[in-house]
């Protein structure tokens, strides 16, 4: 193949991945202005108009063909986001839906705090959620967040333990500074350790 024919199917492959972007961030405002208009739905009460009992009914009974938690997260992602947080649909819709749950997930506990946290003070918090989010993998996402909570309440910051999986038994090994553990945790693993150790010897002298 020459160089010619190379650059030819190089900007058609990249003319049909900008497409697919462009796509792709038109679809999430639309599941934006979907969870409006779910939110409308439900607010006013139109599903009885509609012959339904309740919103859930309407959503699962009726040609949506999405489950009722679908239906929620698309209205939270409109009333958080868009609603209370004010960033733009264009912005937030160029998110995957899964991201936007797990900030989600962060920005209603935060919310709670709301007398600590003003509400410009939470969209900077939120705005650095979204970058985390979109850098991190999902489970180091995940466990950052969980971290920064074990940390609150106290003045000094400790770094996490690390931990991994040992080459030769498989189990796991935990990497930390011992001046940053408790004293008390350490005085109970090491009996514990002396107590298993005790009895794996007893078990070796019992007869057979």
């Amino acid at each position: 193949m020459n160089k010619k024919s190379l650059e030819k199917q190089g900007e058609g492959a990249f003319g049909i991945h900008q497409t697919i972007l462009e796509l792709k961030q038109k679809m999430g405002v639309t599941f934006l202005e979907m969870g409006r208009l779910l939110k409308e739905i439900k607010d006013e009460s139109y599903y009885q108009v509609l012959g339904y009992d309740s919103f859930v009914s309407y959503v699962i009974n009726s040609e949506l063909g999405f489950k009722s938690r679908t239906a929620y997260y698309y209205i939270e992602f409109y009333e958080w986001f868009i609603t209370r947080l004010g960033f733009s649909a264009e912005y937030i819709g160029s998110m995957s839906q899964d991201k936007l749950i797990a900030v989600l997930d962060v920005v209603k506990k935060e919310f709670e705090k709301s007398d600590k946290y003003p509400i410009l003070q939470l969209k900077e918090r939120v705005s650095t959620l979204i970058s985390e989010v979109e850098e991190l993998r999902p489970v180091d996402f995940e466990k950052k967040y969980k971290d920064e909570i074990k940390q609150e309440g106290h003045k000094e910051y400790l770094a996490p333990p690390e931990y991994m999986r040992c080459d030769k038994c498989g189990k796991w090994k935990i990497i930390l500074p011992i001046g940053d553990c408790c004293p008390d945790w350490i005085e109970d693993l090491i009996k514990y350790y002396e107590k298993s150790k005790l009895k794996k010897t007893e078990e070796l002298k019992l007869p057979v």
